[in-house]
């Protein structure tokens, strides 16, 4: 029964407040920042509040682009970067900055999403927080874990990520590329 553990989260009267600030609830859908937000699976009949949120661009870390389907209709900008959990490796994450990246340059809003918008997402959330927010590693990693997002502990292979010699190796990749080569599939 641990896959479905997560992790402690904060009291709300405890929680930074420069940490995740959340919109609702249901959806898990936090505004990061003024650029970043984070949720689980949008649905079509979110479009209305996503596009009054002022969001350009929707990242789907899931396997399958659900998202695609859901916002075929709408003016989003739709980046597919399919990432299993078990699996996700630093060019998952460097892809997925590439993209953060490419979008600040156009200054689009992002919101980014997995299934349940906690782990896949966090991992990317925290890794946004260090390249371009200048977060500590430490800190970023308290916030995914700690935040209220619904991390679990299981995905020890997340931690690994966090490394400096990782850091080091995304921040070097990312310096040298010019926001493209986004799309996985």
């Amino acid at each position: 029964m641990t896959g479905c553990v997560k992790h402690p989260s904060l009291a709300p009267e405890q929680r930074p407040q420069h940490w995740g600030r959340l919109l609702q609830q249901q959806q898990n859908l936090y505004q990061i920042s003024d650029f970043l937000y984070r949720s689980e699976q949008p649905l079509h009949q979110q479009s209305q509040t996503l596009h009054q949120l002022g969001i350009n661009t929707i990242i789907s870390l899931r396997s399958r682009n659900k998202t695609a389907r859901e916002f075929q209709d709408q003016s989003f900008n739709i980046i597919h970067i399919p990432i299993h959990t078990w699996a996700i490796d630093r060019e998952d994450v460097l892809i997925t900055m590439q993209a953060f990246k490419q979008a600040r340059q156009k200054k689009h809003k992002v919101l980014i999403h997995c299934y349940h918008g906690s782990d896949r997402t966090g991992t990317m959330v925290a890794m946004y927080r260090i390249f371009f927010e200048n977060w500590s590693i430490d800190n970023a990693v308290k916030e995914m874990k700690y935040g209220g997002y619904g991390f679990h502990p299981i995905w020890v292979n997340i931690d690994r990520l966090f490394s400096t010699e990782n850091i080091t190796w995304i921040r070097q990749h990312l310096d040298e590329s010019n926001g493209t080569n986004m799309n996985k599939d």
